[in-house]
């Protein structure tokens, strides 16, 4: 009697074995792991672009606004390239700031870069230690020539 018990116990797990097999309720949490990575990039790539755009329009703004209040005659240049790095700190990196101002052609330019490595949150543009560049420089850039006012 104990051997038929035993048979029909033995025939119910492998029964129970095999559906187990059919399941596919592990399915999904196979391919949230697979994919929560991909996502993650994806998000952490998006904040780094957004940060670097807000930048670039942070530096052109300054520039803008330091060659304007040059023009006008509102700032010197050395007074100029103080005004542009305080304005245009931001999160801690400081600017390398270049005010030209050049009295024959009646111009002023000013330059502002700030390292890449320095923008991004998450460092995305760092991949093995090297810094991804847009235009060869590894610099954000923004570049402004405004024309003298006549006093």
């Amino acid at each position: 009697m104990q051997n038929t018990h035993q048979k029909r116990n033995f025939s119910a797990r492998l029964k129970q074995l095999i559906r187990n097999f059919g399941d596919e309720s592990g399915a999904t949490t196979v391919e949230f792991v697979l994919w929560v990575p991909v996502f993650m990039l994806i998000l952490m790539l998006t904040v780094d672009v957004s940060l670097l755009f807000l930048r670039q329009s942070n530096l052109w703004q300054v520039a803008r606004d330091t060659a304007r209040q040059v023009s006008i005659g509102q700032l010197t240049a050395a007074e100029a390239d103080t005004y542009a790095t305080n304005k245009g700190s931001f999160g801690g990196d400081v600017p390398d700031v270049t005010v030209n101002v050049d009295v024959p052609l009646q111009s002023v330019r000013v330059d502002i870069s700030v390292p890449m490595s320095n923008v991004g949150v998450f460092g995305i543009f760092k991949v093995g230690g090297k810094v991804i560049t847009i235009g060869g420089t590894g610099n954000l850039v923004a570049s402004v020539t405004h024309r003298l006012e006549p006093e």
